[in-house]
């Protein structure tokens, strides 16, 4: 066994400058030495690590099975990298990078483990940037296309499975280019965000806003209910538009709306976006500032009880 002493060259002077956080461990499990890195990093003195398991101290958001894991690995290889989420002194919960290393002894015993924690936090940062220009409206912070459809494929799947219904909403604001081009791309680009709030104040958890980009955007409502609820919550959207403030003291924007219902329309995701964006357009040929449900024969005639035309007050 080794004596204290015998722990200086563990401890020295590569261990301590290390600019990543370090740990070294006993075979036990018990914490040795605690670098300054580290030591900065969670907020600890290494006098209140020293002689304490990293279970103990609750250094991690990780349970049983994640720590039996990396015995099995360190037994097996001698090594184990991979992704931890470390628990600071003041429970802030930090991502980082762990290699544990096995070191032994002249005589091929384990002598100690070396645990090095690498700060990924900057990478997380920028992979989070990157998902989000990637699925999310840099103007509203919406879902964009990729993401919608990939939660209008997760909806109808459960839908299927459960027996239960998706309304998939079209929405285009009416006229916007005249906004566009009498008050500014500035005050359009309000006016959008407005809209982005506004819709995103009708939708429960489980529903979806998203923006395709310019003046359309897309609701996914998961069990929608009645044809009459559908129509209640149309009703409050275009009521609630209808009092967007614009610049210059005007006030009032109207949408049209097309929507399709699944598994009613029992079409693919892209199928469903699609008969969604038929029926807007029939709901602007019909006089804009309403509604329309998409049925198969949309130059046929359409139903009183599935159609409503909106008529705009301003």
């Amino acid at each position: 066994m080794r004596s204290r002493a015998d722990t200086t060259p563990r401890a020295g002077r590569v261990f301590s400058d290390a600019h990543n956080g370090m740990l070294i461990v006993s075979p036990r499990g018990v914490i040795l030495e605690a670098n300054g890195a580290f030591c900065r990093a969670t907020g600890y003195h290494p006098a209140e690590v020293r002689g304490r398991t990293p279970t103990c101290l609750k250094l991690t958001a990780h349970g049983p099975q994640f720590f039996a894991h990396l015995r099995h690995s360190l037994r097996k290889s001698g090594v184990w990298q991979g992704e931890l989420v470390k628990r600071c002194k003041d429970g802030t919960l930090v991502t980082a990078f762990l290699t544990v290393g096995t070191v032994r002894n002249r005589i091929g015993q384990i002598s100690h483990y070396l645990c090095v924690f690498s700060d990924i936090e900057p990478l997380k940062a920028r992979q989070r940037r990157l998902e989000q220009l990637a699925y999310f409206d840099s103007l509203t912070g919406l879902p964009n296309r990729m993401l919608l459809m990939d939660r209008l494929r997760q909806m109808c799947a459960a839908a299927r499975r459960h027996g239960r219904q998706v309304a998939v909403c079209y929405l285009d604001i009416d006229g916007f280019k005249a906004i566009n081009d009498s008050l500014g791309h500035h005050a359009g680009d309000s006016a959008l965000v407005e809209v982005a709030s506004r819709l995103s104040l009708e939708v429960r958890s489980g529903d979806t806003v998203a923006r395709l980009g310019g003046d359309e955007f897309v609701m996914l409502f998961a069990e929608p209910g009645a044809v009459a609820d559908i129509q209640a919550v149309l009703d409050r959207i275009l009521q609630s538009l209808s009092q967007v403030p614009l610049a210059g003291g005007r006030k009032g924007i109207s949408a049209s709306v097309g929507v399709t219902v699944f598994p009613m329309d029992d079409g693919s995701p892209d199928t469903l976006l699609r008969h969604a964006d038929k029926a807007m357009y029939q709901a602007k040929r019909a006089g804009r500032a309403g509604y329309c449900f998409f049925y198969p024969l949309m130059e046929g005639c359409k139903p009183p009880d599935l159609r409503r035309e909106h008529l705009s007050s301003h």
